[in-house]
């Protein structure tokens, strides 16, 4: 009988994950060695269930990306949010928020799609968050980032191109910085 019940449950769990819609894991193709930095093109899905295909699909000529790895790195990116004045109405600067995590498997990429919705209430927020479900090392090895222990900003262009990034918590230094790149005065 513990056998049946075991069988129902998991059946039970089967069919409602039958309905959910998860991302794709992203394979990031080699990219040669004496390449500059850059984006690579990929379809993600953002916490609103659009997917995109990036870079190609960044909201702006300019477009900056905050990136994390690790979800203790969220405050630092809030920090960066809320200094940079990017929740905000008015806000000029075209943004996106990549947390980036090493493919867990299809039922462990719902699972952290529907946690991070759960804490994100503002659907407009949600619109910019995508997850990039690929290996880390190699996703910062592409953009030219120093490491994934830390927060990153970084600006490309639409063709994907990096043109500028800062790492780790606010600074004025750090701000300054990334507003030049953007064009920012």
């Amino acid at each position: 009988m513990k056998n049946l019940g075991f069988l129902a449950c998991a059946a039970s769990l089967s069919a409602l994950l039958a309905g959910c819609q998860s991302p794709a894991p992203v394979t990031l193709t080699a990219a040669a060695s004496t390449a500059a930095p850059k984006f690579p093109v990929m379809n993600v899905q953002n916490l609103a269930g659009e997917i995109k295909a990036f870079p190609s699909q960044f909201p702006g000529k300019r477009t900056l990306l905050l990136i994390a790895f690790q979800r203790e790195q969220q405050d630092t990116l809030d920090d960066w949010s809320r200094r940079l004045g990017l929740t905000e109405s008015e806000s000029r600067i075209e943004w996106l928020e990549m947390p980036v995590i090493d493919d867990p498997g299809a039922f462990n990429r719902w699972l952290v799609d529907t946690g991070m919705r759960s804490g994100i209430p503002d659907p407009a927020v949600r619109q910019r968050v995508f997850t990039v479900y690929a290996p880390r090392e190699e996703f910062v090895r592409r953009l030219g980032l120093p490491d994934a222990k830390q927060v990153h900003l970084a600006v490309v262009d639409q063709t994907g191109s990096v043109i500028g990034f800062v790492s780790g918590p606010w600074s004025a230094d750090a701000q300054r910085r990334i507003e030049r790149v953007l064009g920012r005065p």
